[in-house]
């Protein structure tokens, strides 16, 4: 049966939303809070974090929430992407591969009759390479549906062809019935030839159309994905998002699956990386690439979060730059201030009348023996009839020295993070568009400089793309 468009978008809305279940959302509003500190009643206490590094336990578990939108620049595709704008077949090692060629299967022959008919409909040769935001593609759907339907019987045991089914029901036909049942035969012959990495896929993929009507059986196939193949990483981030923890019991038990096992991280290897969002596959997820931006991997939440709970702590992890909300002003909007607090919850305001927030410390002193820290705040605007925008700034950590180190306002910039030695910075802003990109900018002539927006002059764009790239983090 069709589902209604009107539905359909629901369904997709309620896909866009859940990854934000976890993490900061980009244009989701933002506060700091340490657990066991005494808050304002707005203040909601943080989750336990779920990784810590190896060297030491944290005594304040820092949640980071950004208290004002970022703009909405551009309206969101229609239809959403969901569960992903395209398909991509995994070599037994799990990796991509560059034309869809599932050989743990051997069916070289099944492999060339979807080529073809991907080449004859989408003139494209790679399953990756369809996009359910294009309307073209979603009407060329039409095309290909029966010679899909015939790979389907000559070539029994090609589960590609019932992926590449369940996009066209889904996406040109608003079929989300159909799309289970085209996966749930991928996945049963996946499993009938024991790849369990194809297996894992398909269940994922079946999992986020279920989870809308049924949400403890779509964290039951979230749980099988996660288990059949512990490097599928996505299987345990929708896994935490939706909270499938608590699915079980709140209907009862029923669609209950052994939970995957909890993810093991290693921090070492990322140090000196950089991670980040990005919606770079249709919706919000984390990456992880090097210094200069190259070498882009996915990576699972839990990594992310690791990475980032020591980002507001002093370097000897005996204070943490936390923020409380001091209300709102017809001036500045949000009134956010930072405070510097110690494990037994005593604080003192670094204060001002213009919203300061998303702050990060230096991980070792700087040129003049004292750390910094760098955050985001409107302060600039003081002297101006209205608040534009928002910039990077650094102060002690007892909020003497304030100096900017942006000044491009009206491009929204966020998140900075220190890189290693504390010689750069990394950060998002809108400055090369109408997307949120990553930048890194040299701080080499920190200290010595008389005009302080001469240190942002000739940042360097790390994302270079057209999409959403925010919250990125130097991983210390």
């Amino acid at each position: 049966m069709l589902v209604s468009r009107t539905s359909r978008i629901a369904l997709l809305l309620l896909f866009s939303l859940f990854v934000a279940c976890n993490a900061e959302s980009p244009l989701a509003p933002v506060t700091v809070i340490a657990t066991n500190l005494p808050t304002t009643p707005t203040q909601a206490p943080p989750p336990a974090p779920s990784v810590a590094p190896s060297t030491a336990t944290p005594i304040l578990q820092i949640t980071l929430i950004t208290p004002t939108p970022l703009p909405t620049i551009a309206p969101l595709p229609t239809p959403l992407p969901f569960p992903t704008g395209v398909i991509s077949a995994t070599n037994p090692a799990g990796g991509p591969t560059s034309v869809p060629r599932p050989s743990e299967l051997g069916n070289s022959a099944g492999d060339g009759a979807l080529v073809a008919v991907l080449q004859r409909c989408w003139n494209v040769s790679d399953t990756r390479q369809l996009n359910g935001n294009n309307p073209a593609h979603r009407n060329a759907f039409d095309c290909a549906r029966q010679p899909l339907l015939d790979i389907t019987k000559n070539y029994p045991g090609y589960a590609l062809v019932y992926r590449v089914l369940a996009w066209g029901y889904f996406y040109k036909d608003e079929n989300p019935a159909k799309a289970i049942e085209a996966y749930r035969a991928a996945a049963n012959i996946y499993h009938a030839q024991n790849n369990a990495t194809g297996e894992s896929e398909a269940r994922m993929r079946l999992a986020l159309l279920l989870v809308s009507g049924n949400l403890p059986q779509g964290c039951a196939e979230l749980a099988a994905a996660a288990n059949l193949d512990r490097t599928n990483e996505r299987a345990l981030d929708y896994y935490s998002a939706f909270n499938c923890k608590n699915a079980a019991q709140t209907s009862g038990g029923s669609g209950s699956a052994a939970p995957p096992p909890e993810p093991q991280i290693d921090l070492a290897a990322l140090r000196g990386k950089i991670v980040f969002k990005s919606n770079r596959e249709g919706f919000s997820t984390y990456y992880v690439m090097d210094a200069d931006g190259k070498n882009v991997k996915r990576i699972s939440g839990a990594a992310y979060d690791a990475a980032k709970q020591w980002e507001a702590w002093s370097p000897d992890r005996a204070q943490a730059a936390t923020v409380r909300s001091a209300g709102f002003t017809r001036k500045f909007g949000y009134d956010n201030d930072i405070w510097i607090t110690d494990p037994s919850g005593n604080g003192r305001p670094l204060t001002n009348p213009a919203n300061d927030y998303d702050p990060a410390w230096s991980p070792r002193p700087l040129f003049d023996g004292r750390t910094w820290l760098a955050f985001v705040s409107n302060r600039g605007d003081l002297d101006h009839p209205d608040n534009i925008g928002e910039d990077l700034w650094v102060m002690h950590d007892d909020g003497t020295s304030p100096f900017r180190i942006t000044c491009y306002a009206p491009f929204f910039n966020k998140h900075p993070s220190w890189s290693p030695d504390g010689n750069k910075i990394v950060w998002s802003s809108f400055r090369d568009g109408n997307h949120p990109q990553i930048f890194v900018m040299n701080l080499d002539a920190f200290g010595t400089l008389q005009d302080n927006c001469k240190l942002d002059e000739n940042p360097v764009n790390l994302s270079q793309n057209e999409f959403d790239e925010t919250e990125p983090v130097w991983v210390k």
